[in-house]
């Protein structure tokens, strides 16, 4: 090889390192944002690259992939708690991303600003479902409603102070105080019921006037009451599931969300204290009371 041919190989191989140094250059360095990302329960996440690589601009779109692992929670929209984790591949190269969704949100709801409950009963007139709905409980996890009665004597007609706590199931809660007032205890006939109605005050709040009324017919009972056996069924065992949550309901004191175990009903025989009686007889027993039946 003369002096020639030396000199026009070894400026081929300076252009080819410098074409090679160039492109290595131009091909970006797969980095991503953040390697941990938080997102709060109940949010739909869906992962985009130019929100998690870095100079996303830069890369030939063609060579990225990403790869999610996050599915929804069953019949829901969004992930559940838990970690997670997203793959973003570049040619050879991949890089992960974990993503851990927490709940860190207390529940919301709406107290009344007072509440009347009738002398010698207090909250039981009010069965559970009643009472979450009237609380408008907003929560994407499971809740627990826990009522502080203590300053409450319910034997004496009055105005009270009322603590409620409402708690998920991650240990965000949230607490309020409203009043309850204590009215005396009206006459109930046989076929006459108490019923909580929800007004609007004048200042916008929300007070609930409790009220005696004749009871519907007998077939509407047994179709209304057999909804609310079964929900109180739910909240007695400690859950409820709706749309968007679950709740159960405790009561703190001597008062507590369950049904009466004495009565149920069983296609079409009632049953008392363990004996099999009809319906018709079941009314004498029960004085057309209807509370106490399960369906």
């Amino acid at each position: 090889m003369n002096k020639k041919q030396m000199m026009i190989a070894a400026g081929a191989v300076v252009i080819i390192g410098i074409g090679g140094t160039a492109y290595a250059l131009r091909s970006p360095k797969l980095e991503l944002k953040t390697t941990k990302v938080n997102v709060e329960y109940g949010t739909t996440y869906t992962p985009k690259l130019k929100d998690i690589v870095k100079n996303y601009k830069d890369f030939n779109k063609d060579d990225l992939e990403i790869i999610n692992k996050i599915p929804n929670e069953k019949d829901k929209t969004y992930p559940a708690v838990g970690k997670y984790t997203i793959t973003v591949k570049y040619k050879k190269k991949s890089l992960k991303q974990s993503v851990i969704v927490k709940d860190t949100k207390a529940p919301e709801f709406v107290l009344p600003a007072n509440m009347e409950l009738i002398q010698g009963t207090g909250f039981n007139t009010f069965d559970y479902d009643s009472l979450k709905s009237l609380l408008n409980i907003r929560d994407f996890s499971e809740v627990s409603i826990e009522i502080d009665t203590s300053k409450i004597d319910i034997n004496t007609p009055g105005q009270y102070d009322l603590n409620v706590t409402v708690k998920d199931k991650y240990n965000n809660e949230t607490k309020k105080t409203g009043k309850v007032t204590v009215i005396a205890k009206p006459v109930i006939s046989n076929n006459e019921e108490v019923v909580h109605e929800t007004v609007k005050n004048k200042d916008g709040t929300t007070s609930v006037k409790t009220k005696v009324q004749k009871k519907q017919s007998s077939n509407t009972n047994r179709s209304s009451n057999s909804s609310s056996s079964n929900n109180n069924n739910k909240s007695s065992s400690g859950s409820n599931n709706s749309s968007s949550n679950s709740s159960s309901g405790s009561n703190k004191g001597s008062m507590t969300y369950e049904d009466d175990p004495k009565y149920h009903w069983e296609g079409d025989h009632s049953y008392g204290d363990g004996a099999e009686i009809n319906g018709e007889d079941f009314d004498k027993l029960t004085g057309g009371d209807w509370k106490n039946w399960n369906y």
